[in-house]
């Protein structure tokens, strides 16, 4: 069973780790989410496919059109990856995959190794993607009806 915690845990030290070394690194609030998405004229449903943005201009209350900011969809780990990003693992939905393909160039994996002899990160767009991955496989996950 997977530990929702650990998770959240590590995903905030990739966060706070992006903060301090990433420049423009910014966390949109749900509002704000909505209003990148409206200016790529992509559905809410994506809301939930990525978790930051990179700000090419100065604020947030700057950002008129895409070509300030790039969306960012953050995958953390604590393995000690000194050759960052190879040996990375982590999972992956079919509509972060869908945006990597489409929005090539502005939505980009940002790969975090949190393991403090190897802290750092790395962009990944979908060209590199497809350099870097050994193999892959899919996984389905299914919820079942409750009883009514």
């Amino acid at each position: 069973m997977p530990d929702h915690k650990a998770n959240a845990d590590r995903q905030n030290r990739g966060a706070e780790l992006l903060q301090t070394q990433l420049p423009g690194f910014y966390l949109p609030s749900k509002s704000e989410k909505k209003k990148l998405l409206e200016i790529l004229g992509i559905s809410k449903r994506f809301q939930q496919t990525f978790d930051a943005i990179r700000l090419n201009v100065p604020t947030f209350a700057d950002v008129r059109n895409a070509k300030d900011f790039d969306l960012l969809e953050i995958k953390t780990t604590d393995k000690h990856l000194p050759n960052l990003p190879q040996g990375f693992f982590f999972g992956m939905t079919e509509n972060e995959e869908m945006l990597l393909k489409v929005f090539e160039g502005k939505y980009f994996l940002c790969l975090v190794c949190a393991h403090p002899k190897s802290l750092g990160y790395e962009l990944v767009d979908w060209g590199q993607l497809e350099t870097l991955t050994q193999n892959k496989r899919v996984q389905y996950q299914i919820n079942l009806k409750s009883k009514s």
